[in-house]
């Protein structure tokens, strides 16, 4: 193609480059967008992993709390009752209760 002078010439270069660099432009503003939404799913994703796993790491510091509190609670309550069925005890509750030691015991054969 021939041009009559250097400015249409310059003109003819220049639009060449603007429509060029659309092209390129509009592509890689298409792999960009869809890069960034790749990033942000892949984020939305591990953050919501992230959080499950917080929420349950919170449950089982909770049921390990529960469980302590009942193993001491059961500790106390194994305690209480071996101080309540002590023969001392015991023999002394009979009494306020009426209850007298046996003065014959016959056995049935």
């Amino acid at each position: 193609m021939w041009f009559p002078a250097g400015v249409e010439r310059m003109h003819w270069v220049r639009r060449s480059l603007r429509q060029g660099r659309s092209k390129v432009n509009r592509r890689a503003v298409l792999h960009l967008a869809l890069l960034v939404a790749l990033v942000t799913v892949l984020s939305v994703a591990y953050l919501m992993l992230v959080g499950g796993t917080a929420a349950r790491g919170r449950h089982i510091q909770q049921l390990q709390a529960e469980l302590f509190r009942l193993q001491r609670e059961n500790e106390q309550l194994e305690v209480q009752i071996a101080a309540e069925s002590a023969i001392v005890r015991l023999r002394e509750r009979a009494k306020s209760l009426g209850f007298v030691p046996a003065e014959r015991v016959v056995f049935v054969p």
